[in-house]
């Protein structure tokens, strides 16, 4: 797959900023991005600044003031037909898309299974992430699985599973804490330590730490409906507004786009009941971003995510790689030298003998001594 230097990607995202605002004021525009451009359904290896429409029309029904240039500063533009919607179940639909062990409770709880607020329907377990603060274990998903509705609140129970999956409030294994709607779609929920939820994924797969998405990244996700897929990165850096109904039209931002990889065929890279789902590069096995939006409509099958590290910082949470290392055990006190003990009288040399002279003198002295004392 093509890379880019840094430089090129620097100088591409200056470009994309500077046409960002305008171009999404426009009526019929659905996002935009930096990516791989497009041509008769193939992907090229060119860079190019991506327009998304809801429709493309032909150029002749297009006012001059709202088409589109070639090029802008040297890169190709490229128009792209796709809208984008979130993908949580809307009703008892899909429900059979899933596989049984998508939708079973567990003890211990994997990633990538059914779980949600009792008021949605049934998303996706995502990762297991730490408060920064208290360090204390919590659970991550999108806003619209843990929260769905602008009367949440912190404190609501979260179930595994989801409550179309036959979840109920004996499944409540996370308290609602705090979440984001815009430019993220995401929330984390403390753990009632009933059941533990482990790192690794019903396909053993583990999810510990992050890294940043590049475009041409092959990647994975492990979700509640379409199980372990795979896909690359075509695009990065995208704006687009999301309908969230009663919580309104939301701007997101930091979001790359995943398509199935060249020479996949026609597969899913996700349903509804995705949602919240982790993707992975393949290549270093860290977690990039938190799946949350799905092509709408007949558009190419394709995903979208926040980036992961963004989100996580919004959040105030930390991945388990990312957590602090707990301090060495302080080292014991070192003791006092022991002092020596007094040396016995018998450690000393006895006095030396005193010569005739020496000891007449001796006398002599200690006579005088005595005689004036």
């Amino acid at each position: 797959m093509t890379t880019f230097s840094p430089e090129d990607m620097e100088q591409a995202t200056a470009v994309l900023n500077s046409v960002r605002d305008d171009w999404l004021a426009r009526k019929g525009v659905t996002a935009v991005d930096l990516g791989f451009k497009w041509s008769h359904g193939l992907m090229t290896g060119k860079l190019s600044i991506r327009v998304h429409v809801a429709q493309k029309l032909p150029m002749a029904e297009i006012a001059e003031a709202d088409l589109f240039p070639d090029e802008l500063e040297g890169l190709p533009v490229d128009v792209i037909e796709a809208q984008y919607g979130v993908q949580l179940l809307p009703s008892n639909s899909q429900l059979e898309a899933a596989p049984e062990a998508r939708k079973a409770r567990y003890d211990p709880i994997p990633l990538g299974v059914s779980v949600g607020n009792p008021r949605v329907t049934a998303g996706t377990l995502g990762a297991k992430v730490y408060d920064a603060a208290s360090l204390l274990p919590m659970a991550l998903s999108n806003w619209h699985v843990f929260v769905g509705s602008p009367a949440g609140a912190a404190g609501e129970q979260i179930w595994q599973p989801g409550s179309l999956d036959g979840g109920n409030s004996g499944d409540t294994f996370a308290i609602l804490s705090r979440s984001v709607l815009g430019p993220y779609d995401a929330a984390v929920a403390q753990l009632t330590n009933s059941r533990e939820v482990q790192t690794t994924t019903l396909d053993d797969d583990l999810i510990e730490d992050v890294t940043t998405p590049q475009l041409g990244m092959m990647v994975w996700k492990s979700g509640r409906t379409t199980e372990r897929t795979e896909g690359f990165i075509d695009g990065i850096q995208m704006t687009t507004s999301i309908n969230y109904g009663a919580a309104g039209v939301r701007v997101m931002q930091a979001v790359f786009r995943i398509v199935p990889r060249p020479g996949a065929g026609n597969i899913e890279v996700s349903m509804g009941g995705d949602s919240g789902s982790i993707w992975v590069d393949e290549a270093s096995g860290k977690a990039i971003g938190l799946h949350f939006a799905g092509e709408v409509g007949n558009a190419p099958e394709h995903g979208l995510a926040n980036e992961l590290q963004p989100v996580l910082n919004m959040l105030n949470v930390l991945m388990p790689a990312q957590r602090p290392s707990e301090p060495d055990p302080p080292s014991p006190p070192t003791p006092d030298p022991t002092p020596a003990p007094p040396p016995d009288e018998g450690d000393f040399p006895p006095p030396p003998k005193l010569g005739f002279w020496q000891q007449l003198w001796q006398r002599f002295r200690n006579a005088w001594q005595d005689l004036f004392s």
